[in-house]
């Protein structure tokens, strides 16, 4: 072999080395920009579980907190009329046109429609709420199940790409911060009509007591 022969064969050698390394290296930013935009929607599919499963809980502890507050109500009334007669007798001391008369009265009047407000938006809190945003979820069917049967539910779930998912879960965050909004709205009715039942309650405690001693 001469010496062009052998330059040509090295040369030619050089460039295939060449193009395999310039593949791999190609082939190693494919996989990179790959694991890069997995870990991205992961780390995207965690944000919203966590953001879910904490608004889901902030919703149940709203829940919790009126049913406390509508029980203790009840207990309250249950003291009230444990002790009537104590009170029927104080009360027939007062004369109904004297200034502390008046004053009880309002006061009782008062505490009964802060006692109703407790109930009527503690209800309305508690009840199911729902929010229309206009998405077709897969988290909860939106036909009933002669009309959306199992075998295609789950041939929509395994079709669903990680976007598919992504998607699915912020509608369901969307939602329930809409749900969670509206429950708010009532739940603060509730701790401001409790607040009113225990004041009132207790002016016309002292008042009773008063008019005894």
């Amino acid at each position: 072999m001469g010496i062009k022969e052998r330059t040509k064969s090295l040369v030619q050698r050089k460039y295939k080395l060449r193009i395999k390394k310039s593949d791999l290296g190609g082939n190693n930013t494919m996989q990179t920009g790959n694991a890069n935009l997995k870990g991205t929607t992961e780390i995207k599919q965690a944000f919203l579980a966590s953001a879910i499963s904490d608004i889901s809980s902030y919703i149940q502890l709203s829940d919790t907190k009126v049913s406390i507050i509508m029980a203790a109500m009840v207990a309250l009334v249950a003291a009230v009329v444990s002790c009537y007669e104590p009170i029927l007798c104080a009360l027939d001391n007062i004369k109904p046109c004297s200034w502390l008369g008046i004053t009880i009265v309002i006061f009782s009047t008062l505490f009964f429609i802060s006692f109703v407000a407790v109930f009527v938006f503690g209800i309305l809190t508690i009840r199911g709420h729902s929010s229309n945003i206009g998405y077709k979820s897969k988290w909860f069917l939106p036909q009933t199940t002669k009309e959306y049967s199992f075998d295609v539910y789950k041939r929509d779930i395994q079709e669903m790409t990680d976007e598919d998912i992504i998607e699915n879960m912020a509608a369901e965050l969307y939602k329930l911060n809409d749900i969670n909004r509206q429950k708010l709205r009532t739940n603060r009715w509730v701790i401001r009509s409790f607040s009113s039942t225990l004041i009132t309650a207790s002016i016309i405690y002292i008042l009773i007591v008063a008019s005894v001693l």
